[in-house]
């Protein structure tokens, strides 16, 4: 079964729950809000919630051990698989497989970010496609952001001209977490007020504050005090640090993906836009490749687990230390010990 549109979701979750949902796609934003959408469905029945990371090291043998174990005595539960690549090897579809065999009272939620016609064939999806539901998060073309964010400017109490939507949708580039927190923010400066561009521009720039964006941006440019300076800020306003960390991976692994075709000889030039980066920022990015990004993403998954609780160490002296050496050549980053 598909779903395919926003609408068709909320109303597919006030009926009873598939077994299995894969929440795929290439637009972070949109696929998270789909699952928050079957979580909060799932867990409102008292559901317990489990969430495991899927990378190259996940161990598929003690993950079926685990759910068939806590199965025996758990009540319902929310099963969350996040995985890097949907190229999963055979213990992997076999344990999904067998899971959809006899999945209880469970719900099984899958986000993925690779949706191709490729992907359509692999056994594993074709049977969450034929027992549950795939959710597929296309990207949205350019043509189509001024009528979202006019939606989505409605939905926070916002009134903006045409001009006011040019202005943001030249702001965010595409980029649907930036336009999403820029509503938010003016939502909350302004509400229910008509702003057009002018007026869009002067309280962007009047009340500036601390957020993931910025914080990569001074990565970026390589702009260690500026790092220090923001993550302090954002600390300030109560953010937690594996608040901001999807979109920080999200973003090192685009660059690191860089690193390594350019390595191979390979051009960039499809590259960007089929990361969601565009106009100014290509050179953005571009300036700021070579700088260890591969390594960078391989330290992720232990600072991930120490902002959840689950590894030693303190989340935000540990996340500054891995953004720091972001901004370092490789030869000094070495130095800046993890």
């Amino acid at each position: 079964m598909r779903i395919l549109q926003p609408e068709q979701l909320r109303k597919h979750v006030t009926d009873r729950l598939r077994a299995a949902y894969l929440v795929i796609g290439d637009e972070p934003l949109l696929q998270q809000e789909a699952v928050d959408l079957i979580r909060s469905a799932a867990l409102a029945t008292g559901a317990e919630r489990l969430v495991y990371h899927v990378d190259a090291r996940f161990d598929w043998a003690e993950w079926r051990l685990d759910i068939r174990s806590m199965g025996l005595f758990a009540k319902q539960r929310v099963i969350e698989l996040r995985l890097n690549s949907v190229k999963l090897g055979a213990d992997a579809s076999a344990a999904i497989l067998e899971f959809l065999d006899d999945p209880n009272l469970d719900v099984l939620i899958i986000q993925a970010n690779e949706w191709t016609r490729t992907v359509e064939s692999l056994p594993w999806v074709a049977a969450v496609d034929r027992l549950g539901v795939i959710v597929p998060i296309r990207t949205m073309q350019v043509d189509e952001l001024p009528r979202w964010l006019m939606q989505r400017a409605k939905i926070v109490g916002l009134n903006l001209t045409d001009d006011a939507i040019e202005e943001l949708v030249a702001r965010v580039e595409g980029n649907l977490l930036a336009a999403h927190q820029e509503l938010s923010k003016l939502a909350l400066l302004t509400p229910g007020e008509r702003l057009d561009a002018a007026a869009l521009v002067d309280l962007v720039a009047d009340h500036a504050r601390f957020d993931v964006f910025n914080l990569f941006d001074a990565v970026l440019g390589a702009r260690p005090e500026r790092v220090r300076r923001v993550l302090s800020g954002l600390r300030a306003d109560g953010t937690h640090p594996a608040e901001l960390f999807g979109y920080l991976i999200s973003q090192i692994t685009i660059l690191a993906g860089a690193d390594e075709l350019r390595k191979s000889g390979a051009g960039l030039h499809s590259y960007w836009p089929a990361q969601r980066v565009f106009g100014a920022r290509i050179a953005t990015y571009e300036r700021a490749l070579g700088r260890g990004w591969m390594a960078r993403l391989r330290e992720a998954s232990r600072i991930d687990l120490v902002c959840k609780g689950r590894a030693a160490g303190e989340p935000w002296v540990e996340v500054e230390r891995w953004l720091l050496r972001g901004t370092l050549p490789p030869s000094r980053a070495l130095r800046f010990a993890a």
